[in-house]
């Protein structure tokens, strides 16, 4: 793989899930749409969390 192509695999419990970054985007298989769903809510909500930590910070 180039360094723009990379690819991880973790596993946690019953659920695995794979990052697959090209260029700068990142998408998240897992191997369950249920724990899918709750942790992309949760990724989600850290995302925005740390977004708007870096706005006022830089404001």
């Amino acid at each position: 793989m180039t360094e723009d192509v990379e690819a991880s695999q973790f596993d946690i419990g019953t659920t695995s899930i794979r990052l697959v970054r090209v260029g700068n985007v990142i998408q998240i298989l897992f191997s369950s749409s249920m724990e899918a769903s709750y942790l992309y809510r949760e990724l989600t909500e850290r995302y925005k969390r740390a977004e708007e930590r870096l706005r006022r910070g830089s404001g």
